[in-house]
């Protein structure tokens, strides 16, 4: 068993407005000291547009981090090409294991309704357009696309389902994936899936891995979430 505590976060989004900054950055200092850090993808909303120099700032804070402890940057559909200037220490990898007992991916390539029904994503982003010129909420898209709750849990079970598959076929106890922005926990067959969600809404989600304990955390209170 691999005794060193990990921690693992999904979608940052770094450079949208949506970003929870100070949160993360607290959650940052919070960490114990030696303990490894799984960045689940998307930690970056678009590598190709420069970020602010706050979100800058964060991203250093992420390389310094790659000094001190393991730091681990499983790559997202919207980071798949990132190229950083200086990523310090930083392991950029597709999946990340830890032994039989967890399985860490984003889950972009388990989904395959947005894939496939582009027309939903279209009309979210034009739909959520809309409603913010009106003056509605300037939500993050994810959290506005949440409101068309039948279609969003057809993502969500859709993505579930694929990684517990995999927990099956490849003999994994835990799956976790990101993605979604649907902080998520199912068990079925003695498999586990978790979503650890995003860090552009509140609660705030992570998980610890320590000891034989793997469990879906929110932030600040560290509250273990019901199963």
């Amino acid at each position: 068993m691999d005794p060193t505590h990990t921690f693992i976060v999904s979608d940052l989004h770094l450079g949208s407005e949506h970003f929870c900054q100070e949160n993360f950055l607290s959650w940052l200092d919070s960490l114990p000291e030696g303990a490894r850090l799984v960045l689940n993808g998307d930690v970056l909303d678009d590598p190709d547009i420069p970020l602010s120099p706050e979100h800058t700032l964060v991203l250093d804070r992420l390389r310094d981090e790659s000094h001190k402890r393991s730091v681990i940057w499983v790559l997202g559909n919207h980071d798949r090409n990132v190229e950083l200037d200086d990523s310090g220490n930083i392991r950029f990898e597709q999946r990340w294991e830890i032994g039989r007992r967890l399985l860490a991916v984003h889950g972009d390539h388990l989904d395959g309704v947005m894939p496939r029904y582009p027309i939903f994503k279209h009309l979210f982003k034009f739909l959520h357009r809309v409603l913010v010129l009106v003056g509605f909420p300037d939500v993050h898209i994810a959290e506005y696309a949440k409101r068309w709750d039948f279609l969003y849990r057809v993502l969500n079970h859709h993505v579930a389902g694929k990684a517990l598959q995999i927990a099956q076929t490849q003999d994994f106890e835990v799956v976790t994936c990101g993605h979604t922005h649907a902080a998520t926990e199912i068990e079925r067959d003695g498999r586990r899936y978790l979503n650890t969600g995003a860090w552009t809404e509140q609660p705030h989600y992570y998980i610890s891995v320590n000891g034989h304990s793997i469990d879906l955390k929110t932030y600040p209170n560290g509250a273990v979430t019901a199963a």
